[in-house]
Parts: C-alpha cells; sequence; structure tokens
C-alpha cells in the first residue's frame, strides 16, 4: 500500500500533462470558435438598437453547433492521425483513452462556455420574449437544449475523424450529419404535442445519449488504430 499514494500522484501527473498538451494543440480551434462570440455580439447590439433586425441574434445562434463540429470536432482525432503526432502521446505512459478523454475534455469545456456565452448574449438581446417557446428559433437557442446540441456536435466530428482519419472527410460529412440532425429533430418536435420544458428535457437527454455513443465509437475507433 505503500506505493499506492506514488501511483496516483503520477497518474495525477500524467493527466495534467495529457490536459496541457491537448490544450495546447487546440488553442487555434479555440480562437477560431471564440471569434465567433465578438460576432454574435455585434448582432445583439444590432438587435437591441434597431428594432427591425428582431431575431437576427437568435437566427444564427442555430450555426453555433456546425462551426463547433467543423472547426473542433472533426480534426480533433482526424488530424491527429494524418500528422502522426498521436504516436508520441501513445508513447509516453498514456493510454488511449486518457489521450482521447483529454482532448474531448477540453474541447467539450471550449464549446459549453462559448455556449454559454452566447446564452448570456441571448438574454440580453432578448430580455422579455412575447410569443411561441416552441418556436424553433427561441426553443433552440434557450434552456438546456444548446449544451446538449453543442456536445452532440462535438462528438460527431469527434467520431466521423476517428473512423475515417481523414479531415477532408470528416469535416464536410459531419457538419452534414450535425445539420441533418438538428433538422429531423426539428421535424419531430413540430409534429409532437408537448410543453416547451418537457419537449426540452426530452431532446437534452437523446442529444446527451448520442454523444455518448458517439464517444464509445470514437474510442473504438482510437483503439484500433494500429
Amino acid at each position: 500500500m505503500s506505493g499506492a499514494p506514488w501511483i496516483t500522484r503520477g497518474a495525477l501527473r500524467i493527466t495534467r500533462g495529457a490536459l496541457w498538451a491537448a490544450w495546447r494543440g487546440q488553442r487555434a480551434q479555440a480562437a477560431a470558435v471564440a471569434a465567433l462570440i465578438p460576432l454574435y455580439a455585434s448582432c445583439a447590439v444590432a438587435e437591441r438598437l434597431d428594432p427591425g433586425l428582431s431575431g437576427l441574434t437568435v437566427q444564427l445562434a442555430g450555426f453555433l453547433p456546425g462551426a463547433v463540429c467543423l472547426l473542433w470536432g472533426a480534426p480533433l482525432v482526424a488530424r491527429e492521425f494524418e500528422t502522426g503526432t498521436y504516436r508520441l502521446a501513445w508513447t509516453q505512459s498514456l493510454s488511449r483513452g486518457r489521450w482521447l478523454a483529454a482532448a474531448v475534455a477540453v474541447a467539450a469545456t471550449g464549446a459549453l462556455a462559448a455556449t454559454g456565452a452566447l446564452g448570456v448574449l441571448l438574454a440580453w438581446a432578448l430580455p422579455a420574449y412575447q410569443g411561441d417557446p416552441m418556436a424553433w428559433a427561441y426553443y433552440e437557442s434557450h434552456g438546456l437544449v444548446p449544451y446538449a446540441r453543442v456536445v452532440f456536435a462535438l462528438m460527431l466530428g469527434v467520431a466521423v475523424g476517428a473512423v475515417s482519419g481523414h479531415t477532408r472527410i470528416a469535416m464536410p460529412l459531419s457538419m452534414l450529419l450535425t445539420g441533418v440532425v438538428q433538422f429531423g429533430g426539428r421535424m419531430l418536435r413540430e409534429r409532437a404535442d408537448s410543453s416547451y420544458w418537457v419537449a426540452q428535457r426530452a431532446e437534452t437527454v437523446l442529444y446527451l445519449v448520442l454523444a455518448l455513443a458517439l464517444a464509445v465509437l470514437a474510442l473504438l475507433a482510437v483503439r484500433r488504430r494500429a
């Protein structure tokens, strides 16, 4: 038992090192997604100043998951496979699962932070929403659904990138699939007779379950990589 603390401290050092390496490797993606927030902020300001632009910020909010999938999720693993840099990480006492978990944790934190920042802008741009809360533009940019959807979009990009191993395949394909799923959810929601919060909870759970399944798929693809 005397060696257990050393093992624990060693594991913590490896985990911190993996997170730090993942952050350093994802700074460009983080900057690209963060650059979208000032764009949304300018739209929110314009909407507050000009009533004729009402709904502009909400309309654009639905594009954030696609941007996260395209700019962050799809290249996350695929680029590592293309450049071969994953080999260095796997030879540094870092398991493939822990390597993937560190990369996804950093990306998910950034994506959720961007979603939260956008939510603050929407709350400021639309302090008192007058209308149908089930309208797609409002529904898909408020509540828990945006957070679950951005995690799903991220993991979809990661999974497609891990399976294909090529960014040129993963980026357009995962973004297309993200749009299809989002459009399909909208169609089902319009046909369902549910209240706002019931639909929010159901859709949030569905997105998270799909994200978990995609995480498992990505892990299996990574473990199969020679």
